[in-house]
C-alpha cells in the first residue's frame, strides 16, 4: 500500500526507495491491474520533465528490488506503458528487505494491526473536515491506550492536535503547548522519530514563534531532505512569514517527493499566487492541479476560487450553491463558498452563509476574510482578522498570504495587525515586498 506521503508500505514495513522510484511504484500501485503510460509517470512522478532513458533506469532499479520481495513483477507492455502482475508461484518471502528504519518505532514491536491503524489515521486527516478530526484523534487514543510509547502514533496525534487548532475546530495555544509536551516526551524516549523535527517547528508556527521555527525547521531539512512532509511545512512557514517566493521552492520540493498529496500541490499554486504569479497563470495553476486531483473537494473549490478570482460569473456561483456542506466538509469549505457567491455577485447568499457561522471559533470566521472584502465589508473584515490576532495562534498568517486578500493589505490596521502576529520577532524582516514577482508557466 501507500501512506499519505507517498512512501510504500510492504508488511507493515517502509521500502527505502529514492524518490523517482517511490512515485513511480507508488503510480504502478495505484493503477493496478491497469497499466500506467510513459506520459502519466512524466506528469505525475517527472513533472513534464522525463526522458525515456530516465524511466528506463527507474525501471531497472525497481525491479531488482521487487526481485527481492518475489510477489511481484514489472512488465513492460508495448506502445501502453508499464504495469505491475503477481508472482503466482512466489511463496517464500526473503527475510532481509530494503527498510527505512528512519520510519520505525526503535523502541517498541507492536502488532500489524496497530501500524495499519496508524496509517489509516493519517490518510483520514487528508481531508481536513471536523469528522476526520475525531475519527481520527478517537482511532489514536486507543491505540495509544494500548501502546503508550509508540512514537508513530504520539505523531499522528500531535499532527491531529495542531490541524485542529490551526483550523478552527477546537483547542488554542494550550493545546498546542500540550502537543509540545508530547513531543518532548518523544524525543527523550526516541530522539530520531520520522517527522519529530519537522512537527515541532510546524506547532511553533502555530503559535506563531517563527524565530525559533525557522532553526528547527532546517534541522529537519537537513535530516531528513527526502521527507515531503519537511519540506511541505517549511514552505507553510516560509508562506507565513511573508517569503513566498521561497515558498514556491519549499513546496515544490513536497510535491516532487509526492506528487500524490492534493493539499500539498494547492499549497504549491498558492504560493505562486502569492508571489506575483499573473492571473492568467493562477488560473492556469489551478486548472492543472484539478486536472491532477480531480474529484477532490478541496481541489474543486480552490480551482472554482480562483475562476471567481480572475473572472466572475454566474455560473461559478451556481456551481459553489450546489456545493452541501456537513461535518465531513472540508474545514475551508464554506470559507470559500462564500467567496466565490460574493465575487460572483450572490450578495444575499454569501451573507447567509457568513450568518451560519457566526457562533463557530475565530479561525473558522476569519475564513470569510475573502467574502468580506468582496463584499466591500472591510471594516468587518478588519475586526474578524483583529480578533483573530488577538488568539494569537492559527492559520491567519497564511490567510493573509492568499490572492483573494489581498486587498485586505490596504486596510490602515493592516500594519498593527503585522504587529501582533509578529510581535516576537523584527517586523521588518516578514513584511512582502510589493515588488516581488515570481511567474512559473502553468
Amino acid at each position: 500500500m501507500v501512506d499519505q506521503y507517498g512512501f510504500v508500505v510492504y508488511k507493515n514495513s517502509i521500502l527505502d526507495l529514492p524518490p523517482k522510484e517511490r512515485g513511480a511504484l507508488s503510480l504502478l500501485l495505484h493503477a493496478w491491474p491497469k497499466s500506467v503510460s510513459k506520459k502519466d509517470f512524466a506528469l505525475h512522478v517527472w513533472n513534464g520533465r522525463m526522458s525515456n532513458e530516465s524511466l528506463a533506469r527507474c525501471m531497472a532499479q525497481l525491479r531488482r528490488v521487487l526481485s527481492d520481495i518475489g510477489i511481484v513483477k514489472i512488465d513492460s507492455l508495448y506502445g501502453l506503458g508499464y504495469r505491475l502482475t503477481i508472482e503466482q508461484d512466489s511463496v517464500d518471502i526473503p527475510a532481509q528487505l530494503p527498510l527505512d528504519h528512519s520510519r520505525q518505532s526503535g523502541t517498541i514491536m507492536v502488532e500489524p494491526a496497530i501500524m495499519a491503524a496508524c496509517i489509516y489515521a493519517q490518510q483520514v486527516l487528508q481531508s481536513h473536515s471536523p469528522a476526520a478530526y475525531n475519527q481520527v484523534e478517537s482511532i489514536i487514543k486507543g491505540v495509544v491506550a494500548q501502546v503508550p510509547d509508540y512514537a508513530p502514533a504520539q505523531l499522528v496525534l500531535v499532527q491531529c492536535m495542531a490541524n485542529m487548532v490551526s483550523s478552527g475546530v477546537s483547542g488554542g495555544l494550550p493545546v498546542i503547548d500540550e502537543a509540545l509536551k508530547i513531543l518532548a516526551s518523544i524525543e527523550h524516549i526516541e530522539p530520531g522519530a520520522s517527522n519529530l523535527q519537522s512537527q515541532k517547528a510546524n506547532l511553533l508556527d502555530c503559535k506563531w514563534q517563527f524565530n525559533e521555527a525557522r532553526h528547527i525547521h532546517e534541522e529537519a531539512l537537513r535530516l531528513s531532505p527526502e521527507n515531503s512532509v519537511t519540506h511541505f511545512y517549511y514552505g507553510l512557514h516560509l508562506l507565513s512569514t511573508g517569503a513566498p517566493a521561497d515558498a514556491v521552492t519549499a513546496f515544490r520540493s513536497a510535491v516532487e517527493l509526492n506528487p500524490f498529496s492534493a493539499e500539498q500541490a494547492i499549497m504549491h499554486a498558492r504560493s505562486l499566487a502569492a508571489a506575483g504569479a499573473s492571473v492568467i497563470d493562477i488560473v492556469g495553476h489551478a486548472r492543472e492541479v484539478y486536472r491532477i486531483h480531480p474529484g477532490n473537494q478541496q481541489v474543486y473549490l480552490y480551482l472554482l476560487g480562483m475562476l471567481a478570482f480572475s473572472d466572475p460569473q454566474p455560473e461559478l456561483a451556481h456551481a459553489a450553491r450546489q456545493m452541501i456542506l456537513s461535518r465531513t466538509s472540508w474545514i475551508y469549505a464554506a470559507g470559500t463558498i462564500s467567496y466565490v457567491l460574493a465575487q460572483c455577485g450572490d450578495r444575499d447568499g454569501a451573507l447567509e452563509l457568513i450568518a451560519a457561522q457566526a457562533t463557530a471559533s475565530i479561525n473558522i470566521r476569519v475564513t470569510h476574510l475573502a467574502a468580506l472584502i468582496a463584499l466591500d465589508l472591510v471594516d468587518e473584515a478588519a475586526l474578524s482578522v483583529k480578533e483573530a490576532a488577538q488568539a494569537g495562534c492559527g492559520h491567519l498568517p497564511i490567510l493573509l498570504n492568499f490572492i483573494e486578500n489581498s486587498g485586505f493589505k490596504k486596510h490602515p490596521e493592516y500594519p498593527s495587525i503585522l504587529t501582533r502576529i509578529f510581535s516576537h520577532q523584527p517586523l521588518s524582516q516578514y513584511v512582502i515586498p510589493e515588488s516581488s514577482v515570481i511567474v512559473e508557466s502553468a
